[in-house]
């Protein structure tokens, strides 16, 4: 890997020294040229500039684990530094994980993705809209199932149906819900249960669980309001596909890499996961105009560019927020957890500086965002 930094050198051999993981793949495959060095500077300075007191980063390169550091504090008050090792909120990137073992069941025969739901399991939170009965798994991994992101009283076993099933996009939390049900149905097995078994230990995914592990206790990230005031850590005991995955960026990455290489999916499904079910809109929540450049697949958004397609998610439980952008092609990825409502304004630049395009994301989520020389925008 070549670079412009003098530094470079001796950063090199510093690199030894300090807790991070750095696997250079070949030059070659890399569409960034930056010294560990540099990656570091530029990170601070985007913390910095959007007042995100702790983040953690993976660098994927050529299906590998290129680079990972943990930067701030996990509690602002603190002097606890964020480590590739602190447990971070995944938020919404608690679907693509679950989405991944759904699939195993549908090579393995156990689920079909265009049965209809009902038919494994029927949904009394729903039962007065015969409509629901049309929802499939396909429906539900493409945000196609006609449920809203989630129904106006949490506490209410009544749930309201927002449109037809597979009329078109909308983004539901409550549709990985029902599919969560329905999986753990089929198998017999609570949500944590099986995802340990078919994803966290297969993949080595040793810090990761769907509901609080005390284990966690003694390295995690507290989340921040945009004002940088910390708030207490909710330790769910209930598992929720949509939304309660905690993990480290390190982890995820391992996730990431088996996606990249079919890991625990044959190449002909993870195929099937990053193809577009339709496309979505140009800002999350219309309906007027659809988007010229983002799909949904199988659990996973989609952006297609004219130097090539990538694969992304973001998660957003309010103040945590995460992103993960990756590359079929050239086998590259990113994913960085924050502990801060600010968090995602960070997509742009991230995604410049580490995948090297300009992502349509930003404008379709509406996220104030940062851009080096022109401070904060609005949507």
């Amino acid at each position: 890997m070549k670079s412009t930094s003098p530094f470079r050198n001796k950063l090199l051999f510093l690199a030894f020294l300090t807790p991070l993981t750095w696997t250079p793949a070949p030059a070659q495959t890399q569409p960034i040229d930056l010294s560990v060095f540099e990656i570091d500077q530029s990170v601070k300075s985007l913390m910095d500039s959007t007042h995100v007191p702790g983040l953690s980063l993976a660098i994927i390169r050529n299906s590998k684990l290129y680079y990972s550091q943990g930067y701030g504090l996990t509690k602002a008050d603190s002097s606890q530094r964020v480590t590739s090792a602190t447990i971070f909120d995944a938020a919404s990137l608690s679907k693509p994980v679950f989405a991944y073992a759904v699939l195993q069941l549908v090579e393995e025969q156990k689920l079909d993705l265009d049965k209809p739901l009902n038919e494994y399991l029927p949904y009394p939170d729903v039962a007065s809209d015969e409509r629901y009965k049309k929802i499939t798994a396909r429906m539900v991994l493409s945000h196609r199932s006609g449920f809203p992101n989630w129904r106006k009283n949490r506490r209410s076993s009544n749930l309201a149906m927002s449109f037809t099933p597979n009329e078109r996009f909308g983004y539901s939390g409550e549709g990985f819900v029902y599919l969560q049900k329905v999986v753990e149905k089929i198998t017999g097995k609570p949500l944590n249960d099986l995802m340990n078994d078919r994803v966290f230990k297969p993949l080595q995914m040793t810090r990761s669980s769907y509901i609080w592990n005390p284990a966690f206790d003694d390295n995690f990230a507290y989340a921040h309001t945009k004002e940088g005031k910390p708030e207490p850590h909710y330790k769910s005991d209930q598992a929720n596909t949509a939304y309660s995955l905690q993990t480290t960026a390190d982890d995820y990455a391992k996730f990431l890499m088996a996606i990249l290489t079919a890991r625990g999916l044959k190449q002909a499904t993870v195929d099937q996961m990053l193809t577009g079910q339709g496309k979505l809109p140009t800002k999350f929540g219309a309906t007027d105009s659809l988007s010229p450049t983002l799909s949904w697949g199988l659990g996973l958004g989609l952006e297609h560019t004219s130097t090539g397609d990538y694969f992304w998610h973001w998660g957003d439980n309010d103040t945590y927020k995460c992103y993960v952008v990756g590359s079929p092609k050239s086998h590259n990825a990113l994913v960085f957890f924050t502990n801060s409502a600010n968090g995602l304004r960070l997509i742009g630049e991230m995604t410049r500086q580490f995948m090297d395009f300009d992502p349509s994301t930003v404008e379709f989520l509406g996220y104030e965002t940062y851009k080096k020389g022109q401070g904060l925008t609005k949507p």
